[in-house]
């Protein structure tokens, strides 16, 4: 069985934004890079902690 880690919404908050930051894009800039260019393979890992993250968030609700 895989261990159970606890993550806060906070916690989560904060990792999207240091992920964000390293790819130096905005939510908004990052949304439209996706939908208008092939992303380089930073963006892509960071396009998938993203969605890991965002579901996770949904996930609390």
């Amino acid at each position: 069985m895989a261990p159970v880690i606890d993550v806060s919404r906070d916690e989560l908050l904060t990792r999207r934004a240091e992920v964000l930051h390293r790819i130096e894009l905005s939510e908004e800039e990052f949304a439209l890079a996706r939908a208008t260019r092939s992303l380089s393979s930073e963006e892509w890992e960071a396009r998938e902690e993203l969605e890991e993250i965002s579901f996770l968030l949904g996930a609390e609700n």
